[in-house]
């Protein structure tokens, strides 16, 4: 079972500090870390394994020797994000959602590049230190960016990989208005967490309210905002000059907000799924997903209704049952597999 969670006197040490505006701000995260995993309904472990880079934490559920999972949270995210879908998904997958390297949460707050092959690197070592050969690899939006990197320039250690909004796929509009209005002009965390919510960030016209949605996603990002240095976590701040470099942050945009070349997208060769919320924010979920599956040869899509961005937060429940149909019935399948459907539950 998970431990009742009280609040803990957090002291940042000095390398974390680099990462964070204050050691009051530090401390607030990592209370809201500790609050959300008490809240996880199945007995979750917590896990390190050494990398290169340094060490990874993770949250860790599901039998130990089901079908392994990774989930990549996005940029600022950390694993209690996925709190809601590691309930279902623990009863088909061992689930290891991670703390991003040099990001929120526990592992070494080493920054690590999107601009070249870092994270691929991370992740190999990350299956190395599970003793893993492969694994499922699932990543939401920039944790998507980053799975799909990982099955095209390290298919041997993918099994398959699953897409959450990715960034990567197809050019993304920029939301100016929200950050001018929802969230440079907030003061307190607390304001701006009531303003982050699916109806704040998904186009008024829709008229609908999700029901789901989770707002410990809101906290997070409200947190983040105010206490977390997200320019050294992506890499582009520069410690001479005391500012962003330019160069380097053109270059970060791109990789969120641009599509990758399509003769590299083309190079995804392991079984994909692809799940779009039908009220993302930033683009066209339903001509993307049309595009994909002609440029990319091994991809399943879908768009999943009453869903945003995190449309595995959302709808935790109607993901993980599609993951589980796609995983257990199509791709071990077709490798001739011999599984058990709902192996996860009805194993001891």
């Amino acid at each position: 079972m998970v431990p009742k969670y009280s609040e803990t006197q957090y002291t940042p040490t000095e390398e974390q500090m680099t990462l964070y505006k204050s050691p009051e701000g530090f401390g607030k995260i990592m209370n809201w870390y500790d609050s959300v995993v008490a809240k996880i309904k199945v007995p979750v472990e917590s896990h390190y394994v050494d990398t290169r880079f340094g060490e990874t934490h993770m949250l860790v559920a599901g039998r130990p020797n089901a079908e392994p999972l990774l989930l990549i949270p996005g940029v600022a995210g950390s694993a209690p994000l996925y709190r809601r879908a590691i309930e279902p998904l623990s009863k088909y997958f061992r689930v290891y959602a991670l703390d991003i390297i040099g990001h929120p949460g526990r592992s070494a707050p080493t920054p690590v590049s999107l601009l070249d092959n870092s994270y691929v690197d991370w992740i190999s070592d990350v299956i190395d230190g599970l003793d893993l050969q492969s694994a499922h690899v699932g990543g939401q939006s920039a944790g998507g960016g980053i799975a799909m990197k990982v099955g095209i320039e390290a298919p041997h250690r993918t099994r398959s990989v699953i897409l959450f909004g990715p960034t990567g796929l197809s050019r993304a509009r920029l939301p100016v208005k929200i950050w001018l209005t929802k969230v440079v002009t907030k003061r307190s965390a607390d304001a701006l967490e009531n303003d982050l919510t699916a109806k704040s960030i998904r186009p008024d016209r829709t008229g609908e309210s999700f029901g789901t949605y989770d707002r410990e996603l809101a906290r997070s990002m409200a947190l983040c905002t105010r206490h977390f240095r997200v320019d050294r976590a992506v890499g582009v701040y520069n410690e001479a000059t005391g500012r962003v470099d330019f160069v380097k942050g053109l270059g970060v945009l791109k990789k969120f907000f641009l599509a990758e070349k399509k003769s590299w997208q083309a190079q995804l060769k392991v079984p994909t799924l692809l799940i779009f919320g039908e009220h993302e924010l930033s683009l066209n979920p339903y001509k993307v997903a049309a595009k994909a599956k002609k440029n990319i040869p091994h991809i399943e899509t879908a768009v999943l209704k009453h869903a945003g961005h995190g449309a595995i937060f959302d709808q935790p429940e109607k993901v993980a049952e599609m993951m589980r149909e796609f995983v257990f019935e199509r791709v071990l399948a077709n490798r001739g597999q011999q599984v058990d459907a709902e192996v996860g539950e009805n194993a001891s």
